[in-house]
Protein backbone atom coordinates (compact mmCIF):
# COMPACT_ATOMS: atom_id res chain seq x y z
CA UNK A 1 0.00 0.00 0.00
CA UNK A 2 1.50 3.32 -1.08
CA UNK A 3 1.63 6.14 1.43
CA UNK A 4 0.55 9.72 0.70
CA UNK A 5 3.39 11.92 -0.54
CA UNK A 6 3.45 14.00 2.64
CA UNK A 7 5.05 11.00 4.39
CA UNK A 8 8.25 11.74 2.45
CA UNK A 9 9.05 14.45 5.00
CA UNK A 10 9.40 11.91 7.82
CA UNK A 11 10.82 9.08 5.70
CA UNK A 12 13.45 11.17 3.93
CA UNK A 13 16.17 8.56 4.58
CA UNK A 14 14.35 5.69 2.84
CA UNK A 15 13.56 4.88 -0.77
CA UNK A 16 10.00 6.20 -0.66
CA UNK A 17 8.94 4.15 -3.67
CA UNK A 18 9.76 0.95 -1.78
CA UNK A 19 8.14 1.87 1.55
CA UNK A 20 4.98 -0.07 2.36
CA UNK A 21 2.65 0.31 5.32
CA UNK A 22 2.32 -3.45 5.43
CA UNK A 23 6.01 -4.36 5.50
CA UNK A 24 7.41 -1.19 7.13
CA UNK A 25 4.62 -0.62 9.64
CA UNK A 26 6.85 -0.20 12.72
CA UNK A 27 9.26 2.18 11.00
CA UNK A 28 6.40 4.34 9.74
CA UNK A 29 4.65 4.38 13.12
CA UNK A 30 7.87 5.28 14.91
CA UNK A 31 8.67 8.13 12.54
CA UNK A 32 5.10 9.45 12.61
CA UNK A 33 5.04 9.53 16.41
CA UNK A 34 8.57 10.86 16.72
CA UNK A 35 8.66 13.41 13.88
CA UNK A 36 5.24 13.54 12.27
CA UNK A 37 2.35 15.98 12.17
CA UNK A 38 -1.30 15.37 12.92
CA UNK A 39 -1.97 14.50 9.27
CA UNK A 40 0.41 11.54 9.61
CA UNK A 41 -1.22 10.36 12.83
CA UNK A 42 -4.76 10.75 11.46
CA UNK A 43 -3.89 8.79 8.31
CA UNK A 44 -2.35 5.96 10.32
CA UNK A 45 -5.26 5.92 12.76
CA UNK A 46 -7.63 5.58 9.84
CA UNK A 47 -5.59 2.77 8.26
CA UNK A 48 -4.42 0.89 11.38
CA UNK A 49 -6.74 2.00 14.16
CA UNK A 50 -5.97 4.11 17.21
CA UNK A 51 -5.53 1.10 19.47
CA UNK A 52 -2.76 -0.20 17.23
CA UNK A 53 -0.93 3.13 17.46
CA UNK A 54 -1.37 3.27 21.23
CA UNK A 55 -0.08 -0.29 21.67
CA UNK A 56 2.94 0.51 19.49
CA UNK A 57 3.67 3.64 21.55
CA UNK A 58 3.44 1.64 24.78
CA UNK A 59 5.77 -1.09 23.50
CA UNK A 60 8.33 1.42 22.26
CA UNK A 61 8.03 4.23 24.83
CA UNK A 62 11.66 3.98 25.91
CA UNK A 63 12.91 4.43 22.33
CA UNK A 64 11.34 7.84 21.65
CA UNK A 65 13.51 10.91 22.15
CA UNK A 66 10.53 12.78 23.59
CA UNK A 67 8.95 11.13 26.61
CA UNK A 68 5.71 12.96 25.82
CA UNK A 69 5.03 10.65 22.84
CA UNK A 70 3.43 7.98 25.01
CA UNK A 71 1.25 10.51 26.82
CA UNK A 72 0.20 12.01 23.49
CA UNK A 73 -0.83 8.55 22.19
CA UNK A 74 -2.73 7.85 25.42
CA UNK A 75 -4.60 11.14 25.19
CA UNK A 76 -5.39 10.64 21.51
CA UNK A 77 -6.42 7.00 21.57
CA UNK A 78 -7.48 5.94 25.06
CA UNK A 79 -9.43 8.93 26.25
CA UNK A 80 -7.19 9.64 29.14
Amino acid sequence: MALPKYFKSILWFADFNKISLKKDRDLILFQALEKGRMEHIKYLAHKLGGESILNFARRNASKFSRKSVLRFAELMFSGG
